[in-house]
């Protein structure tokens, strides 16, 4: 076979520069570190490395996305710190207030010292976070979430809006509570009832704390209303209406019974009973109101008298408390679309369903609404029924700020010598006092939680950690050379750039003129 000359020079030169580029790409992993110079070095793991590299990196976003839940958390646990030392002191005075050796000028030097304590209440339910951002008003922080009016009243104007941060993959945090939770509102499971008395009552009847004597009586989780009238003989006798979260009577007005003032309880329909003294005049009015319900949904029927015919409503009943129709309130509707045959239609907070048709379900049915929710529900109605399942909260104002301006302006009442404008006084004390055991309780219930969420933030960087680590290790699996075999690799490939080389020197050299025949 010949092999032309120009042959040897291109074999030669392709092998030096293949040779080279190969050396190029070692130096190139020693000099960088990185085993893959470009994705053709190795596919799969180039792959590999994207997908990690993007789970790493959510990782880093997590982790910083935490510190700012653990700030907001911790500012707002140090916030709440202080109100509850602030209401614990308010308390206190309170206790002070009740002293029967006050007189009226000191209950006004009290009444200062209270509305001081008002205003230094109302700069920590409007704390900021420090970039600007109200804490506690929900969605809107750049607002204030209270406001006092020109006559001093206190009303929240943020809203009810979750700052959800993403703290995992799978999860979000509350990173702050509204002032409506934490100034407004009674825990989660709290089971107290609050009194109230009546604008001008004559008396001297004082209404003391509220206790649930049977906790599975009938009217466990009602409002009670007392009544006192003078009978005939001149003896005061009283009578208890019973109502609902939505204010619908329950029982009541009940026979009147007659009061003896040497009584320290009233027992109240279902379950409950409330300590009680002194003589209350004729028409005086007291209340015991729940800071909870036992029924979160009310049932009632929207469409004249008459046109349920055989239906019967009953209670609704929460089948799923994440369901749909949580807070919600369901509308129903029926129609007869032709004789003996009904459908019934929802609607859910101003949205209209399709029409649904109707069996019915027989006695001790229920009629299930979707979303969550049921309703005791039998027999057959007439054309255009209607009835409303309704949500229902506490009626009890909770707002702290009401109890602090009620206390306030009884502190500022002249009573000295006044039996019935003692006997006042100390209603809205013992009223404001349990509204304040209420509020105390709430804030150490949200305090709580903060804790539970700043642990539950250290679980996750815990486990986060663990899982960076994870990604690290197998991007340097993936990317990281091998350091030893590189090096090896790099003299291997320039002892052949050498050889390669020296070959080449030889194979140009050679000539058929330096040929001898």
């Amino acid at each position: 076979m010949r092999i032309s000359s120009n042959l040897f020079f291109e074999t030669g030169l392709r092998t030096i520069n293949l040779q080279q580029s190969d050396l190029m790409h070692r130096y190139q992993q020693v000099g960088t570190g990185r085993r893959m110079i470009t994705p053709a070095d190795d596919p799969l793991a180039a792959a590999q490395t994207i997908n990690i590299a993007q789970s790493q990196s959510l990782n880093v976003r997590y982790a910083e996305n935490r510190q700012v839940a653990k700030t907001q958390l911790g500012i707002q646990e140090n916030t709440l710190d202080s109100v509850s030392t602030l209401i614990s002191g308010l308390k206190t005075r309170l206790v002070e207030a009740g002293n029967g050796t006050l007189s009226d000028a000191d209950r006004g030097v009290l009444a200062n010292v209270l509305e001081n304590a008002k205003d230094n209440l109302m700069g920590l339910a409007n704390a900021t976070d420090g970039n600007g951002q109200y804490l506690f008003s929900g969605y809107s922080g750049s607002r204030p979430p209270f406001i006092a009016d020109s006559f001093g009243a206190v009303s929240y104007q943020g809203d009810e809006g979750r700052r959800l941060i993403q703290v995992d993959q799978t999860r979000q945090l509350d990173s702050a509570d509204t002032g409506l939770d934490i100034f407004t509102k009674a825990a989660p499971g709290a089971r107290d009832y609050i009194t109230h008395v009546a604008a001008g009552n004559q008396g001297t009847g004082i209404i003391g704390k509220p206790v649930i004597a049977d906790p599975k009586g009938q009217y466990v989780g009602a409002k009670f209303e007392l009544s006192f009238t003078e009978a005939g003989d001149g003896s005061m006798q009283y009578s208890v209406t019973v109502r609902d979260a939505a204010d619908y009577i329950l029982s009541g007005p009940s026979v009147p019974v007659a009061y003896d003032d040497s009584t320290e309880t009233l027992a109240l329909p279902g379950g409950v009973q409330v300590a009680f003294s002194g003589m209350p005049a004729d028409g005086d009015a007291f209340s015991v109101e729940p800071v909870f319900v036992t029924d979160p949904f009310i049932s009632a029927q929207q469409s004249a008298a008459g046109t349920e015919g055989t239906a019967v409503l009953g209670k609704p009943g929460i089948t799923d408390p994440a369901g749909e129709y949580m807070g919600k309130q369901v509308d129903v509707a029926f129609q007869e679309v032709v004789p003996g045959t009904f459908q019934y239609q929802l609607t859910v907070d101003g949205t209209t369903g399709p029409w649904i048709n109707y069996t019915d379900p027989g006695p001790g049915g229920v009629l299930d609404l979707g979303g969550g929710l049921e309703v005791a529900f039998e027999g057959v109605p007439t054309d255009g029924y209607a009835f409303s399942v309704e949500p229902v909260e506490p009626s009890t104002n909770l707002n702290v700020f009401d109890a602090l301006d009620d206390i306030i302006e009884a502190l500022k009442t002249p009573i000295q010598g006044d039996p019935a404008a003692h006997a006042n006084y100390q209603n809205v004390l013992a009223s404001a006092m349990q509204r304040l055991d209420v509020n105390f309780d709430q804030v150490q219930t949200v305090v709580s939680s903060v804790g539970t969420r700043l642990s539950e933030i250290d679980a996750i960087d815990a486990n986060s950690n663990v899982r960076g680590l994870s990604y690290a290790q197998d991007l340097s699996r993936l990317e990281d050379v091998d350091y030893y075999e590189a090096i090896a690799q790099l003299q291997l490939r320039t002892a052949a750039l050498d050889a390669a080389s020296m070959a080449f020197k030889k194979i140009q050299a050679t000539s058929m003129f330096n040929m001898k025949g």
